[in-house]
């Protein structure tokens, strides 16, 4: 028994499963069952049965079935049991073969239209951009004429001997964007329930924006509190998505820490000249002058996401409670806050600040 499975797929993707039986015997085999434990579907759909009557001597059978994922986590597929049954189906022979199959199960993620530009960085403007200059620097870029001040080090003998002028090695300096992604999954505040509670939530926020950032070759690190403490230093592409994305698959809200404790904890690794994106609840806005602070003191533009607390707990006007909490904040804080509610198309949220 084989089996071919993809290693990943976001929530509520449909898992294409291919095992493969092969009847290695002189003689064929009648009347029996296979059964694959899919442990990342439905409780009512994990147990996969197939019926098959027939499977000739020396031959390969290829079957292919699915089921829907629609919870993120990391999950073990398998194993696979066959039963062998008589020819009146009155007894069976069950044979288990130990064969797993590795699964992440990724949050779902949501097209961020628009986003708060970075402004803290080596350039005032959004990723990553060059400077020519010659010197020790990355890469080489091409030739120029020399120019006073420039190393004699870096003059290009051959071309300067063929163009009987000085010419020099011109290279390029990668210039970046740095952020850093901070939440805190705390057990007391994981208000509502389900994938509309506030864990969800700020899952499916920290993944979307992460792989927007990502995108834009931003250079991205991830400060979190789950089960422990997470600190994911900054790196880009996709390895590093990858990474965030299977942190965030098996994330549960289990901290006993409040979201300063955790700012108090990871702050010195917030480097000057950089861009703080802190997912949080409005009823944590009492921290967020020590997140502002930075501001001054280290050059770091705060961006604050805020779930709107409330709107996970009772059933009331979101609209005002919403514009309540935005006022409140812009007039406290001088800022303007992404704000997310319950039930909320949190794509078009992007638009709303």
């Amino acid at each position: 028994m084989t089996r071919k499975v993809i290693g990943r797929i976001e929530e509520d993707d449909i898992l294409e499963v291919e095992t493969m039986a092969k009847n290695n015997g002189l003689l064929p085999i009648f009347n029996f069952v296979i059964d694959d434990h899919l442990a990342c579907a439905l409780p009512e759909e994990r147990e996969k049965r197939v019926l098959l009557n027939y499977l000739a001597p020396k031959s390969l059978l290829n079957l292919k079935y699915n089921c829907l994922c629609p919870r993120r986590g990391k999950y073990k597929i398998g194993p696979i049991t066959v039963y062998f049954l008589d020819p009146f189906n009155l007894f069976f022979l069950k044979r288990i073969y130990y064969l797993y199959s590795e699964l992440y199960v990724y949050p779902r993620t949501f097209k961020v239209p628009r986003f708060p530009e970075l402004t803290k960085g080596v350039l005032p403007w959004f990723g990553i951009n060059t400077m020519h200059l010659s010197g020790d620097e990355d890469d080489f870029y091409g030739l120029r004429e020399y120019k006073p001040g420039d190393p004699l080090k870096r003059i290009h003998w051959i071309t300067t001997a063929r163009k009987n002028k000085i010419i020099v090695k011109e290279f390029q300096r990668q210039s970046f964007f740095r952020a850093t992604i901070i939440f805190n999954l705390e057990k007391d505040k994981n208000f509502g329930e389900g994938k509309h509670s506030v864990a969800e939530y700020t899952i499916k926020i920290a993944a979307s924006v992460a792989k927007y950032l990502i995108e834009k070759d931003i250079s991205l690190e991830i400060i979190a509190h789950a089960e422990e403490l997470v600190h994911m230093p900054f790196n880009k592409g996709a390895g590093h998505l990858d990474d965030i994305f299977k942190f965030l698959a098996v994330a549960k809200a289990e901290s006993r820490v409040s979201l300063y404790e955790l700012f108090q904890e990871f702050s010195r690794y917030i480097p000057n000249d950089s861009n703080l994106i802190v997912i949080m609840l409005d009823q944590d806005w009492k921290y967020l002058p020590a997140m502002l602070s930075l501001e001054k003191g280290n050059n770091v533009s705060v961006i604050p996401l805020v779930l709107v607390s409330s709107t996970f707990l009772y059933s009331l006007d979101e609209r005002e409670i919403v514009k309540d909490v935005k006022i409140k904040l812009s007039q406290a804080f001088n800022i303007t806050p992404i704000l997310f509610s319950r039930g909320d198309n949190l794509e078009e949220d992007f638009f709303k600040y």
